[in-house]
């Protein structure tokens, strides 16, 4: 974009010394000049036009002087630069006005080098302010993206967890400073026989992966809703949300990790779906009793026809852990991750019940992230069977 300058003199001399002296500008476009006779004239003509970039202006002039026209200008247009042009020897008029906020000065008779030289440094103050106000406007953009995904992704948390008589049903969701896709859900299903509970992680990060999970989660829910009297429930309510999202949004090139498990409370049989999600931990008396790994691809990322189904059967004080990669990749300040062997470690303590499970693990991932940026969403889940 041209660059647009006011010169402000009531001599015709200003004037003419700019034309000449810039005329191959002039002529390519790079620059567009404006003229005014007075601090009123130039007011006028900033308003008309408040792309304006620099102002010359000389002090001595009538009906508004130049100083007078400087207060205005730092008053109503705060982003043009003001150059004065003073006698030399001027000094009090010029201390004045650098005082008063002008960015820089030149002594009459102009000398053109020191003209080009003062305008070229002013030229780069204009820029330098213009890029810090474009990324002023990206971050607020940014800003705003993550405000509104933090919304989506709080929304659509549950309000509160069911409850099970016989069973423990905890949660933890601490997010990131940048907004992730975690999101977990629990929701009885066949008038509350079944217990049916999401972990997941979508990929990427800000709006659009707040907007994913939002459809992921919405349709496991629906799809369970239709199966909830089927004991294939996890497989084919994962396998129709994944078909789904394949069909509708392949373009967005986005997936997700998600352990679905469905409890039956009257067998207390486990059926899940895990699917590209890190590993599940059953877990008894402070021992790891099953490693449940991934049996099924990840959600929404390629055409996939044979999903198959996990079950196992629980037994009395088994608590389900779930997690997201959260946990597992929580950084200390040296750059170490928290890994799956130090969750294996930590689950070799007896927990009194699930809420003391999740409060442990908190507290442990929070004593070794210290004062370490948390780049990534923290999700757990326990089920426990009393």
């Amino acid at each position: 974009m041209p660059l647009k300058i006011l010169a402000v003199d009531d001599e015709p001399d200003l004037e003419l010394l700019m034309r000449q002296n810039f005329r191959r500008k002039i002529r390519s476009g790079d620059y567009i000049f404006f003229f005014a006779h007075n601090g009123f004239e130039a007011l006028d003509t900033i308003s008309a036009n408040p792309d304006i970039d620099i102002v010359f202006s000389d002090i001595n002039m009538p009906e508004m002087d130049g100083l007078t026209l400087l207060k205005n200008i730092i008053e109503k247009f705060p982003q043009v630069k003001s150059v004065i042009i003073s006698a030399y020897g001027d000094m009090k008029n010029l201390r004045t006005a650098m005082n008063n906020g002008a960015f820089d000065f030149v002594t009459k008779p102009i000398d053109f080098s020191d003209l080009e030289i003062t305008l070229n440094k002013t030229i780069l103050e204009v820029e330098a302010l213009k890029e810090a106000a474009r990324s002023k406007d990206q971050l607020m953009s940014l800003q705003k993206e993550m405000q509104i995904g933090r919304q989506i992704q709080a929304s659509f948390l549950p309000d509160s967890i069911p409850v099970k008589e016989g069973w423990e049903i905890e949660s933890h969701f601490t997010p990131a400073k940048e907004v992730a896709g975690d999101f977990y859900d629990v929701f009885l299903l066949a008038e509350g026989r079944y217990i049916a509970f999401v972990v997941a992680d979508v990929c990427g990060k800000g709006l659009g992966a707040a907007l994913f999970m939002t459809l992921i989660r919405s349709l496991i829910r629906a799809f369970s809703t239709q199966q909830s009297g089927d004991p294939r429930g996890p497989i084919e309510s994962i396998h129709a949300a994944h078909s789904y999202v394949v069909q509708n949004h392949e373009a967005a090139n986005m997936f997700a990790t998600v352990f679905f498990g469905i409890v039956d409370t009257e067998t207390s049989v486990l059926r899940y779906s895990s699917c590209g999600h890190n590993t599940t931990y059953i877990v008894n008396s402070g021992a790891i009793k099953h490693f449940i790994e991934p049996n099924n691809p990840l959600v929404g990322l390629f055409p996939h026809d044979a999903f198959v189904m996990g079950e196992i059967q629980l037994e009395s004080g088994d608590t389900i852990f779930a997690f997201t990669d959260g946990v597992t990749d929580i950084l200390n300040p040296a750059g170490d991750a928290y890994t799956s062997e130090r969750v294996e470690e930590d689950m070799k303590q007896n927990f009194a019940n699930a809420k003391e499970l999740l409060s442990v693990m908190e507290t442990k991932l929070f004593d070794f992230k210290q004062d370490a940026a948390q780049f990534d969403d923290i999700t757990m889940m326990a089920v426990k069977k009393i």
